[in-house]
């Protein structure tokens, strides 16, 4: 009988890396493009809104979308039953701090939560990385939500310690100087495979042509991008929702497991924040066993990068045995 203590993978179903795109500012536009473009690779999007401004055309300062149509509360509905997710991008699009993390946090999470339908665990700072102060993020966790995305042309990894800190690397034409990095559809997907990390891209709507290049890419940038991700990946790439990824990793962080005295394992998640909804956790099984119970029952285990994993539902203590 196995006496080795199975290893908690880096990332849901044993994938290697993680791929999750997003769009900020929620626009209806997106669906001429960006939405069936995704939709046919079977890749899940997922929309940054400006909670105040749902419904309504665009005028906010001197943004390059104004003019264009923030998503209305049935079509952010419309977008989550086809399974794309929601993120809080603040109630304004300005400043996010102390003094108005009531305002851009807490009442734009419940009004945009009664919008979509669903709980929102996703804030995605505006404007830039300044509006992801110590003091925003902290009100964060007060709020609820678990991750938190800013603009760092960086991967995430899996041993990161908070997601409270959420790297996104641009998908644009363009990028700011001084480098003014052009748009290049194999961007950090090599990395990933090599770290194990996760990429999380952003832009806004892309269209014809970016309507901003240092926020957008086009439609076949975009294209371009999407199937080199999914012919690249293949089966080893997790296609997710960000708050998919998040509630993996802290269901990841906060699983326990304690082998028995007969040889079988208790598997628990220990003060795992209420807001976490997903709560599987995947263990690669030493010995390459294919004989799992789990509280007596048989489960399925998978072939995965030579590895057999098992997917374990942590929200109870479980008895995991191995083998015959």
């Amino acid at each position: 009988m196995a006496s080795v203590t199975p290893e908690i993978c880096s990332w849901r179903g044993g994938k290697t890396w993680v791929y999750s795109i997003t769009f900020d500012e929620a626009l209806s536009e997106l669906h001429r493009f960006a939405v069936p473009i995704l939709e046919e690779h079977a890749v899940p999007g997922h929309v940054e809104v400006v909670v105040g401004h749902i419904g309504a055309v665009r005028r906010i300062g001197q943004s390059s979308y104004n003019g264009f149509h923030h998503m209305s509360a049935e079509e952010l509905r419309e977008m989550v039953g086809c399974g794309w997710g929601v993120g809080n991008h603040s109630y304004t699009h300005f400043t996010v701090n102390a003094d108005t993390a009531d305002l851009e946090l807490g009442h734009a999470k419940t009004v945009l939560e009664d919008a979509c339908g669903q709980h929102v665990t996703i804030y995605c700072a505006p404007g830039s990385n300044e509006n992801m102060n110590p003091e925003a993020l902290a009100a964060c966790g007060r709020y609820g939500y678990l991750g938190a995305m800013g603009i760092t042309d960086a991967l995430n990894l899996p041993e990161s310690p908070t997601p409270l800190w959420l790297n996104r690397t641009f998908l644009h034409t363009q990028g700011y100087g001084p480098f003014f990095s052009e748009f290049d559809p194999y961007r950090n997907i090599q990395n990933a495979r090599h770290r194990n990390g996760w990429i999380i891209d952003y832009c806004h709507c892309p269209l014809e042509k970016a309507v901003h290049i240092n926020k957008d890419c086009s439609e076949s940038e975009l294209r371009d991008r999407i199937e080199l991700v999914v012919g690249e990946g293949g089966d080893d790439v997790w296609l997710a929702l960000p708050e998919e990824v998040v509630d993996y990793r802290l269901v990841a962080q906060h699983t326990k497991i304690t082998q028995n005295a007969d040889k079988s394992f208790s598997i628990q998640a220990e003060n795992l924040p209420d807001e976490v909804i997903r709560r599987t956790v995947t263990l690669s099984l030493p010995n390459n066993e294919t004989t799992v119970t789990v509280d007596g029952k048989v489960v399925d285990v998978v072939s995965k990068g030579g590895r057999a994993v098992v997917d374990v539902d942590v929200s109870s203590q479980r008895q995991l045995r191995i083998g015959g």
